[in-house]
């Protein structure tokens, strides 16, 4: 189970001033490729988890099928994040490899999808919505601190058979802060020296794309 702590900040699409400050300072490379990140949300049938974080309840979860770029015969992950007031934990476990999204969505309507994430959950969990963007991803010289940088988030509403039903999109790019809690004295003085004034906020991207769904009345 991987535990830290994550902070957000929010960017308008265009406003790369703050992205392109921590860029040029040195202190961060580049790792892995720019990759499309998709997402299937799942929840109870009354929505407990997205009513949890919009009250912002310090104990609440999260679930997600998840992988990236096109399937493709590539692994597919179910994720579990539980937030504990400022730390997060996440567990994943694989739903293994699939040839397509269909062959996803079949694999989604069995028992054998509901027998693989008991061993995660044993809430009776629903199809919601699902969100896709693409993410670049960073770390520090000292390798403390990760950091990821999502933009091009769309949402839709997931229906029979079709996964890009009522597309939508977020106007938000999101820089993340991820590092373990030993660190946190460590990020605090690396913002500073950066001079990253930037006041982190709270963004579920689940959350933000229910509400724009919602507003165009697609829930």
């Amino acid at each position: 189970m991987e535990q830290r702590i994550e902070k957000k900040f929010i960017f308008l699409p265009g406003d790369q001033r703050k992205i392109d400050h921590l860029k040029i300072q040195g202190f961060f490379k580049k790792i892995f490729f720019n990759r499309r990140v998709n997402s299937i949300y799942y929840d109870t049938i009354d929505l407990n988890c997205l009513w949890d974080n919009i009250n912002g309840y310090s104990n609440r979860n999260k679930y997600r099928v998840r992988w990236y770029d096109d399937i493709n015969n590539s692994e597919v992950f179910f994720e579990k994040k539980t937030k504990i007031n400022q730390t997060t934990q996440k567990t994943k476990i694989s739903l293994g490899k699939f040839k397509d999204k269909n062959d996803l969505n079949n694999f989604l309507k069995t028992d054998k999808f509901i027998n693989k994430i008991f061993e995660v959950t044993s809430l009776n969990l629903v199809q919601v919505l699902s969100v896709s963007y693409n993410r670049d991803y960073y770390i520090d010289t000292a390798k403390k601190l990760r950091i990821t940088f999502d933009q091009k988030i769309k949402t839709h509403q997931n229906s029979e058979g079709n996964f890009f039903r009522n597309l939508a999109d977020l106007n938000n790019n999101i820089l993340e802060f991820k590092y373990s809690n030993e660190n946190s004295e460590y990020v605090r003085n690396k913002m500073y020296n950066l001079n990253f004034n930037v006041r982190n906020q709270k963004f579920s991207k689940y959350v933000q794309s229910f509400m724009v769904l919602n507003e165009m009345g697609h829930n």
